[in-house]
């Protein structure tokens, strides 16, 4: 008699996080670009896709609880970086940069990181593509 392998769990490679937060983000640009040319050409498309707007981040946080703030979190963190990495000059490339991120980030990203973990389970389906 055959047994199924069970997954041994255990910690997510933090590559597994880059790659499943691209993935998010990429498929929020896709979005958001297509919107964008529909809406460039088309006034009144605009005005529609604003009224919507609200109810299609409803959606999405329907899917991934509190995804709506995904992309701000990616970007607060990247001017945290950026501006340290700006600050620290030649001295960020010869010996690296810690960053420290403020306790209510730190608080956002930890309140929607169950929900994209759950979503993105790395145990639950192959991991998102690289982009």
């Amino acid at each position: 008699m055959s047994t199924a392998a069970n997954p041994v769990v255990g910690a997510v490679h933090p590559a597994w996080y880059a790659r499943a937060g691209t993935w998010l983000l990429n498929i929020g640009k896709a979005v958001k670009n297509g919107i964008l040319k529909v809406a460039g050409a088309e006034p009144k498309v605009a005005a529609a896709i604003s009224a919507v707007a609200p109810t299609v981040e409803a959606v999405s946080n329907l899917l991934v609880p509190g995804s709506g703030t995904f992309e701000q979190h990616l970007l607060d963190v990247w001017g945290v970086v950026a501006n340290a990495v700006k600050a620290a000059g030649d001295a960020a490339a010869a010996n690296g940069l810690s960053v420290t991120l403020d306790a209510t980030l730190v608080a956002s990203i930890k309140a929607i990181l169950p929900a994209v973990e759950q979503f993105l389970h790395p145990q639950a389906s192959a991991a998102p593509p690289a982009a």
